[in-house]
């Protein structure tokens, strides 16, 4: 059999179905994997400000602004802003309004997002342990190496045609 592009994506759909399924079902409760995808990128940078701040000895922001996020996930700010409001009403998430400046928001785990977050992750490790297990340390070793491989070669793939820093080579019409 010869292994083209859809057949890749369609593996890597049947494996995302199934391990996110499972986790979904058993942990989510009431959130999209991408609302949870959002508290786990909140999570992160935030803990990377607290290292900043304590490293340079900086005042410490009381979370992530909207705009981060939306940089930092390449989702519009209105996208990001609509799962944060979602985040919210479900509790896992607060706007804190700056002191200075009540324009500037800062988002951030509350006590129930942390828990959620942590607990999931727990259980997605452990999903993947399981896995790991069950295909055996060779087998294990292979998919990482070629996963690893699979991910230069679109890293590649994006610095040869993606590439924003690239001008546009399209000709103009001068008459």
């Amino acid at each position: 059999m010869n292994i083209n592009g859809h057949e890749l994506f369609k593996a890597f759909h049947r494996i995302k179905k199934s391990s996110m399924g499972r986790i979904h079902k058993c942990l989510m409760k009431d959130l999209k994997p991408h609302e949870f995808f959002m508290l786990k990128t909140l999570k992160k940078m935030y803990e990377q400000e607290q290292q900043e701040a304590q490293t340079n000895n900086l005042p410490l922001a009381p979370g992530v602004k909207i705009s981060q996020l939306s940089r930092e996930t390449a989702i519009s700010m209105p996208g990001v802003s609509q799962t944060i409001s979602t985040l919210e009403k479900h509790g896992y998430v607060e706007r804190i309004a700056s002191s200075k400046d009540r324009r500037l928001v800062y988002v951030n785990l509350t006590e129930a997002g942390r828990h959620l977050e942590t607990d999931v992750s727990k259980s997605c490790f452990q999903i993947y342990d399981e896995a790991a297990t069950l295909l055996g340390e060779e087998d294990a070793q292979a998919l990482v190496r070629l996963l690893d491989k699979l991910a230069f070669a679109f890293d590649q793939i994006d610095r040869n045609h993606c590439d924003p820093e690239q001008p546009e080579k399209t000709e103009r019409k001068t008459t």
